[in-house]
């Protein structure tokens, strides 16, 4: 199979200017927040992490074991990236104005980042293995064969490992044509790629099903017509500021002629969107989630745009300003000579410079960072040192809730950054331009092993009891007089701490040894809580930093 049959010298030379300035980006901008994050997975490889697959990890520990910078880690994605912008060049096709070629795919913002970019994230090999599944799939339609059903199920769990979007890009292309449950060769793929996935699927298990819980549950909200909004918003966006118009006017004279391929390009098209704004009712929907589309959609309307002389005329004048908008603000997101105005590039901003003065103001001090899963892979990346992640009962679940690391301070003074959206009081602002409160924690205590189990639910008019047990998993005794003062407590969807009390208090007891279990009766107000929400049981030191918590519905003990 030839991806690059349609290219020839003067596309290499668009793609050789393009690749130049990918790596100068990549070398000279700080690392995102999120790819610090994605650098802490590869530190700690796996077969899964709670919010992704390990695709991206892997990618970031080969790049970074070569070079321990920012390129490093971008540089296996950069590989990828200038793969997929050679696919998407190749596909469309343009053999004469290769200006206008190169203006309308750079129009697309999500191309300077997610799809054919610089940035270390899911998305980027998500977008390249997908894109490689719709080409491959366009020959196994023309002519099925085991070669390439092998191959292609080697690519769909490649797209799976990269991220869990890939199960839509995928159920998209079978409901494009149904006829494929009936072909041999298709479901050889298939077959293929569960066996390829297994090692992912026993992580899954083994760890409980995280990831399935955390995008399928806990981010789901009650409805908000704003995410509505903001998802409609946002795709006409990424699609190109103004120039989507035009883009989407084209896609209404799309037509599939009775071919598979074109088929397939516009029910995946329709079924992200159409997929995306009814999740958008319960989520907020982030303008990259149909990432993996828009090469389609470039594909189903550029030959429109092209051959429509005065469509083209006015896509031109309009979108080349905005492919210089675009590259000079990569240009400011990667100097830090230029001031960070607005905390626009605040996630770039600085990183060598503020986790330094956070090294130097901890003076020894093992370093930890409240309700930020940023900022550990940050602050280790730049000063080489490990920073602890603490999150009050309220700050969403991450990656640093499945590692043990508080093991490590325990019994330490830790130096702490809380953010002023946590705490506004006696705020420090760092070279980053961020404010920070910023203390220490003497004799740090984790709660992480102090589990928490509930029964004997009782829901009268005016309160809820129940009998709580907690058992100390730790391999030491927890102690509950101690400066950090454990508490138990309640909070719900707001995220407000409803109530807690001090564990000394309400057990009578000094310490939980190891492997001891304690149990007690405990209640609160009904009127504290809004009763369709669910309410969660923590465990929590005086600084706010969580233990283990166990989720109340009530409305499983309330009659209508």
């Amino acid at each position: 199979m030839k991806l690059f049959s349609n290219l020839d010298k003067r596309h290499y030379l668009l793609l050789a200017g393009w690749v130049l300035i990918n790596v100068l980006q990549a070398v000279f901008t700080n690392l995102h927040a999120d790819e610090a994050y994605y650098w802490m997975y590869s530190l700690n490889p796996d077969w899964g992490f709670f919010d992704h697959p390990p695709m991206t990890a892997l990618l970031v520990f080969l790049g970074d074991s070569l070079m321990h910078n920012e390129f490093g880690v971008r540089l296996l994605v950069l590989v990828l990236s200038t793969v997929t912008m050679a696919m998407i060049m190749n596909e469309l096709n343009e053999q004469k104005d290769l200006l206008f070629l190169a203006v309308f795919i750079l129009s697309f913002p999500l191309v300077h980042t997610h799809i054919a970019g610089f940035l270390a994230i899911p998305d980027s090999p998500l977008v390249f293995f997908t894109l490689l599944f719709y080409l491959l799939y366009k020959r196994f339609v023309e002519k099925p064969t085991l070669q390439l059903s092998v191959l292609m199920a080697f690519v769909a769990a490649a797209m799976i490992y990269s991220k869990y979007h890939a199960f839509l890009a995928l159920g998209f292309v079978v409901l494009s044509n149904l006829k494929l449950l009936k072909n041999k060769y298709f479901w050889l793929t298939i077959g293929i790629t569960l066996i390829l996935l297994l090692p992912h699927v026993l992580w899954q298990v083994a760890n409980e099903y995280p990831s399935l819980k955390y995008h399928l549950y806990s981010r789901s909200k009650p409805i908000r017509f704003w995410t509505v909004h903001n998802n409609l918003t946002s795709q006409l966006l990424v699609a190109g500021p103004i120039t989507g118009l035009i883009v989407f006017y084209s896609l209404f004279k799309y037509r599939t002629n009775g071919d598979l391929f074109r088929r397939m390009m516009i029910f995946s098209i329709l079924g992200f969107y159409i997929f995306f704004f009814i999740m958008s009712f319960k989520n907020r929907i982030e303008a990259h989630y149909t990432t993996v589309i828009t090469p389609l959609l470039m594909f189903a309307t550029y030959p429109f745009i092209a051959s429509t002389p005065n469509l083209k005329k006015w896509f031109k004048r309009i979108a080349i300003p905005v492919v210089v908008l675009l590259l000079a603000v990569r240009f400011y997101l990667a100097v830090d000579f230029i001031p960070n105005v607005g905390q626009i590039k605040i996630s770039f901003y600085n990183h060598p410079e503020w986790t330094s003065e956070v090294k130097q103001l901890a003076a020894g001090k093992p370093v930890g960072s409240f309700n930020n899963f940023d900022i550990p892979g940050t602050y280790q990346f730049y000063t080489g040192d490990p920073a602890v992640h603490l999150a009050m009962p309220g700050y969403r679940f991450c990656q640093y809730d499945m590692w043990d690391e508080e093991k490590a301070v325990e019994g330490d003074s830790v130096f702490v950054i809380i953010p002023d959206r946590m705490d506004n009081s006696n705020l420090v602002q760092l070279s980053n331009g961020k404010k920070y409160k910023l203390l220490v924690i003497p004799e740090f205590q984790s709660l992480k092993h102090l589990t928490v189990a509930y029964n004997d639910v009782h829901v009268t008019t005016d309160s809820v009891k129940m009998k709580i047990t907690l058992t100390n998993n730790a391999e030491h005794a927890i102690q509950f007089l101690h400066p950090s003062s454990p508490q138990i407590g309640i909070t719900h969807a707001k995220k407000a701490e409803l109530i807690t009390t001090p564990l000394a208090e309400i057990t009578g007891m000094n310490q939980l040894e190891q492997g001891q279990k304690v149990s007690f009766k405990y209640s609160f107000a009904l009127s504290l809580i809004e009763r369709k929400e669910p309410v969660l049981i923590f465990t929590q030191t005086i600084d706010r930093n969580r233990g283990e918590m166990a989720a109340l519905k009530l409305s499983d003990y309330i009659s209508e």
